[in-house]
């Protein structure tokens, strides 16, 4: 992606002759500490990947961001967004980061996206979930193309159907890291270069009269491309050699639509090729001007394992936000079950000439035999409780746990306007894989207590503290205090 950042900072240059409506600067810097071997989770986790996982960090970031718009009928006009913000960290994964570098042009309900942006998760509360199963937040964001449109109305519903997607491709940036920080003399396979095409459709049925939105969605993400460094696959036996893995116009169609798709390591055994994930996501909201309440499930898979319910419907994240009217104790609160223990079941056999039947079962969530799985920089890039393959011990890129049940809660508020809070609390049992279990069920919890202030003597300031807990075998006890402080600067352009 070096040739796209170059074009991306060439077109940063171009933007500072046009029209700006806004530009802000910003200068952050951020502590934690603990006295466990790694920080609490909910001081590393969410947090799109910008604070280490170790228990002793800082960061300091500066950015950029700046809006501008091109013609003069509002609703009509190329708007175009742009930001640079990087990163110096301290006992990280990295030193030096460009964390966001992108150029985003929208006009009525298109948006394309060139570069790495921060995104949020679809029909959740960011600030209170416990995260996406099969997109979070919590890992380091990719650079990339992606194309996104708004709700459009269905013709002759009567404005009550409406549907919206996006489409992107994007290239992992932790190549280099990932050789260094696994163990050469075990053989541990690392990837380099690895892209990542995404999708999506969603609808929205309102009708006028309803206060109910009902929003059914599918994501579906495949890993494909790139390097494969100590990986063995069904016809590929040296483990010396690393597997290319095909870029051309094939397989982005393969990534994309799955048909007649395989691994060049497949051989006579042909599989879905590259390491394809999705989830469904359904949410249905009821809204009026003081209350809002949503009850939202997605339902995470694998390749073609869990696509259907012929393996029954065992594994969920199923979740309730309500929003209260304003009120200074709660704004809001949270509450989500979790539960990825099943995984189609503890038999799989695939399809052989001896043997011409199939099971599907031991899906092991977020592995794959040829990549290094579902994380980037070493973060799940799904959900946090499936434990990220930073925190391996023997420095393998492999979620070692992926069998977890999850009760999760959050809560917000705000007393003033320039003061604010969260509370979070989640309590989890661990089984570890089908492949490796732990010896016992281990049992966890993770608490977050979190206040914000943005003081009215000194404008354009906040300051967040964060306390945290976690108890537990699985990541160690330990307790961890966060302090950031945010300094933003309003430019304008005349």
């Amino acid at each position: 992606m070096t040739s796209l950042r170059q074009i991306l900072f060439f077109a940063l240059h171009i933007l500072a002759v046009l029209p700006v409506c806004s530009q802000t600067l910003f200068l952050e810097a951020s502590g934690t500490t603990s006295d466990g071997k790694y920080a609490p989770l909910w001081l590393s986790s969410n947090r799109q990947g910008t604070v280490s996982p170790y228990s002793d960090s800082s960061y300091e970031r500066c950015g950029l961001f700046g809006d501008a718009m091109i013609g003069k009928d509002s609703t009509k006009a190329l708007r175009i967004s742009y930001c640079a913000d990087i990163m110096l960290s301290q006992n990280a994964q990295y030193d030096f980061f460009i964390h966001q570098l992108y150029l985003e042009m929208k006009y009525r309900k298109f948006t394309v996206t060139l570069g790495q942006k921060e995104r949020n998760i679809e029909m959740r509360n960011d600030t209170l979930t416990s995260g996406g199963l099969s997109q979070g937040i919590n890992a380091q964001p990719l650079p990339g193309v992606y194309v996104y449109c708004d709700y459009l109305t269905v013709p002759g519903t009567g404005r009550w159907l409406k549907v919206r997607g996006h489409l992107g491709v994007g290239r992992t940036t932790d190549g280099a890291w990932q050789e260094r920080w696994v163990d050469h003399e075990k053989n541990y396979r690392y990837t380099s270069n690895t892209l990542l095409l995404e999708k999506s459709i969603c609808l929205r049925i309102a009708p006028e009269w309803s206060h109910l939105v009902f929003e059914p969605s599918l994501h579906m993400m495949t890993q494909f491309g790139g390097t494969s460094y100590n990986a063995l696959g069904r016809n590929h036996y040296d483990i010396t050699q690393p597997i290319k893995h095909p870029e051309n116009f094939k397989a982005f169609w393969q990534a994309f639509c799955h048909i007649g798709s395989e691994d060049v390591t497949d051989g006579n055994h042909p599989n879905s090729a590259g390491n394809t994930v999705g989830s469904y996501n359904i949410a249905l909201t009821w809204n009026d001007e003081d209350w809002m309440a949503r009850g939202y499930f997605e339902r995470y898979f694998e390749d073609q394992s869990m696509l259907t319910v012929q393996y029954g419907i065992f594994d969920h994240l199923l979740g309730l936000e309500v929003r209260l009217p304003e009120n200074p104790v709660i704004s809001s609160f949270v509450l989500e079950h979790l539960s990825t223990k099943d995984q189609s079941g503890p038999v799989y056999h695939d399809f052989t000439h001896n043997i011409p039947e199939s099971y599907t079962g031991i899906d092991d969530y977020y592995n794959h035999n040829l990549y290094t799985g579902w994380q980037h920089w070493g973060m799940a890039i799904g959900h946090p409780l499936i434990t990220s393959p930073i925190y391996n011990a023997n420095h393998q890129l492999r979620f070692q746990n992926n069998r977890v049940k999850a009760l999760h809660v959050g809560l917000e508020g705000m007393p003033s306007s320039r003061l604010g809070w969260r509370l979070l609390a989640t309590w989890t049992r661990n089984w570890g894989t089908y492949a490796t279990p732990l010896d016992d069920v281990v049992q966890t919890q993770h608490y977050l207590a979190e206040a914000r202030y943005t003081p009215s003597f000194l404008p354009g300031w906040k300051i967040t503290m964060g306390v945290a807990l976690d108890r537990g075998d699985l990541l160690g006890n330990s307790f961890g205090v966060q302090c950031t402080v945010r300094k933003s600067f309003n430019l304008r352009k005349r």
